[in-house]
């Protein structure tokens, strides 16, 4: 983020007074205990094992190493690696699609009070269906494959920065700022290297709440949020041992059965292990519909 643009504040927003759309929302924030109560159909909790449940279209992509340390350790699993190296031009776009296709979301660990060691896991979610942020991403990554010429590029999108702004009200809050990067490297054969960072900046709403009227009207914010927002037609599949590179945080035991890991990210089986899949997208059916369901913008 360039030293000449402000950083827009964060924004306390309760439950009462939620934007009339889950498109008007840039990034929204609240403890992950909270968002897997909210959001059962979506992550499946067993234990210390989050499974983050993949379906074509809906839901999140959680990108993370693999675990989440605050009040207990979380273990998770179909999540994507914060790493994510591909070698052709192909792999790369399906990719950009699958990221653009749900909200992306990373966890964090925030210690509430000064000397305190409890920590507590907050939930960072990146509206992908909000015209800026899925402009600003679309664009960044569209910049690694510009050029004609096959060079290394490695493109790195951080939240750490308007993360820590918005904690930085709450007297007290302290974050070590981790787990709050996402990398995309595009490799070839070649000696040329292009970087750049990408900082995510946008309003925050903070989804915090307690009274269950509260909790209800967040529950139906979120519900929107992770609805698919491109057309599905058709499941292509990828070569065995393909997505190895990509996935974090398999356990040796299968947690849940009741859904298949697809789009870049992998469950782990005693019984078997399936190819990754990811869903093809049809581009005139995709652009049709998020022009159609898309509300007027307004600065």
């Amino acid at each position: 983020m360039s030293a000449d643009c402000p950083k827009p504040p964060a924004v306390k927003v309760p439950p009462s007074s939620l934007p009339g759309t889950h498109t008007n929302c840039e990034i929204a924030v609240l403890p992950l205990e909270l968002l897997l109560s909210l959001q059962r159909s979506h992550f499946h909790v067993v234990g210390n094992n989050i499974q983050v449940v993949q379906r074509p279209g809906a839901g999140y992509n959680v990108i993370s190493n693999g675990h989440v340390k605050a009040e207990r350790q979380w273990n998770l699993i179909n999540c994507l690696q914060r790493k994510i190296t591909f070698t052709s031009r192909k792999e790369y776009r399906n990719f950009q699609e699958t990221i653009l296709s749900k909200p992306m979301v990373f966890f964090t660990s925030i210690k509430p009070a000064e000397g305190s060691t409890k920590e507590t896991a907050y939930a960072i979610i990146v509206n992908t269906c909000h015209p800026k942020m899925r402009q600003e991403i679309q664009d960044s990554m569209n910049d690694v494959t510009a050029s004609e010429i096959e060079t290394n590029y490695i493109l790195q999108f951080t939240m750490q920065k308007p993360v820590q702004s918005f904690f930085s009200v709450k007297e007290g809050y302290k974050m070590h700022g981790l787990d709050l990067d996402f990398t995309c490297e595009l490799k070839y054969d070649s000696f040329e290297c292009t970087s750049k960072i990408k900082e995510l900046d946008g309003k925050i709403l903070d989804l915090s709440c307690v009274t269950e009227d509260e909790k209800c009207k967040v529950k139906s914010f979120l519900d929107k949020m992770s609805e698919p927002n491109v057309q599905i037609d058709t499941v292509s599949e990828q070569s065995p041992g393909a997505d190895s590179s990509l996935c974090a945080g398999s356990s040796e035991k299968e947690v849940l059965s009741s859904s298949r890991g697809q789009s870049y990210a992998k469950r782990t089986s005693v019984k078997e292990k399936s190819s990754a899949q990811f869903p093809a997208v049809n581009e005139k059916s995709y652009l049709l519909q998020f022009t159609q369901n898309l509300p007027r913008y307004i600065e």
